[in-house]
């Protein structure tokens, strides 16, 4: 049975997906937002290939990807400026039969809002409490007289998800022990097929062209959680501890505009055993937050989106269809979070020895295998949509 009404908390690339997804198979939702408007922070990411099947099924516009940037060549380098293993992605695409691609954010979540009805989606919607009787699901929302009302509420409010506390109430996310940078520079790189993830001691960069003029960075740094560098402060602060690497990275830093370089501490879950309490559910960084090494956070919520959806079309009912949701997910969204995790640790290795054995592993392992490895992580379907009255 299709629930008459879906509540979505969260108006992220998450639960924009989640509510093109439903309105593609008729169920109609409501987005509540917390802020006060609708948009995503200036920076980049990659849609991979089992996103971009996702976002087809959505029907998102053909500009999203006419704009941005194709991933073709991939490279980890050491600090030294030696290039330790290549990932092609090109070859590795055209094997899968699907192409990946560097975004702006706000593009991307520009393209999914244009997917839904902009009269379902409330903003400036603090969700406070959540509560489930008589087969209902009640949402109270800070300054707001009544509470909404639905039969199936999608939690796709992020990292610290207030739905997730009702859900598991499994407390706080980790610290992955490090601190991320991210900046966009007006800089036209002089190979913008080349993308490069630099490895220091304890500390990584990496750059992607983003199309029309743009290099996408970021950088890490080891850092203990909380500590938040001023704004206007980033950008000296990374020029300092990136001075003297490789391939013009500090140059980037030096041609991003200050108060536009963010910094987020860098946090995961490890994988649940269930995202969903009746009918209240998941999906995204609420069901399954990752670190980000892997570029797999926001493709995983567009995956959700369009298996979440179906498994309610397909589903006895609203909680089989969560069940089924979580039993469909569950295993490749936890070997992602942990197989980021594993990067994100190589990469703060400090020891002489153990960084000369993590890029003699790079060095060594042929490059045919770390594609094959790509392949496996991005050959996922995850499936079409039945539009109503089709088969």
């Amino acid at each position: 049975m299709k629930p008459e009404r879906t509540i979505i908390i969260g108006a992220g690339i998450g639960g924009m997906a989640l509510a093109a997804a439903l309105a593609r198979v008729g169920i109609p939702s409501l987005v509540l937002e917390r802020a006060p408007q609708l948009g995503e922070v200036g920076s980049g990411l990659g849609v991979l290939p089992s996103a971009v099947r996702a976002l087809e099924t959505l029907n998102v516009s053909p500009a999203l990807f006419a704009n941005a940037a194709p991933f073709r060549r991939f490279f980890v380098c050491s600090r030294h400026g030696e290039e330790l293993a290549e990932v092609d992605f090109s070859r590795v695409f055209r094997r899968i039969g699907w192409n990946g691609y560097v975004m702006h954010r706000a593009a991307l979540h520009a393209s999914l809002a244009a997917c839904v009805d902009p009269e379902t989606v409330r903003t400036g919607m603090s969700v406070t409490a959540i509560a489930q009787h008589n087969g209902m699901v009640q949402v109270h929302v800070a300054g707001e007289s009544a509470p909404f009302s639905g039969d199936l509420v999608v939690g796709a409010d992020g990292l610290n998800s207030i739905t997730r506390a009702y859900v598991l109430n499994d407390g706080p996310p980790r610290y992955a022990g490090e601190t991320i940078f991210r900046g966009i520079a007006d800089v036209g790189l002089a190979s913008p097929e080349i993308s490069r993830e630099i490895l220091g001691i304890g500390q990584r960069a990496a750059y992607y062209d983003l199309g029309n003029g743009r290099c996408y960075w970021w950088a890490t740094a080891p850092l203990p959680s909380g500590t938040a560098i001023p704004q206007e402060e980033r950008r000296a602060f990374l020029l300092e501890r990136f001075a003297g690497w490789p391939f013009g990275l500090p140059d980037l830093f030096a041609r991003t505009a200050p108060e536009s370089v963010l910094q987020n501490d860098i946090f995961d879950r490890p994988p649940a055993r269930v995202w969903h309490r009746g009918r209240v559910g998941l999906v995204g960084d609420a069901a399954h937050p990752t670190t980000p090494n892997l570029g797999q956070g926001a493709c995983m919520a567009i995956e959700d989106a369009v298996v979440l959806a179906r498994s309610i079309v397909a589903g006895a009912d609203i909680e089989a269809a969560l069940t089924r949701f979580h039993h469909i997910r569950s295993r490749r969204t936890a070997s992602i979070i942990r197989m980021s995790r594993i990067w994100g640790r190589v990469g703060l290795w400090r020891s002489a020895l153990l960084v000369a054995l993590r890029d003699g592993l790079f060095r060594y392992t042929p490059d045919r295998w770390f594609e094959r490895a790509a392949t496996d992580q991005y050959a996922y379907d995850p499936g079409s949509l039945a539009t109503p009255g089709r088969a």
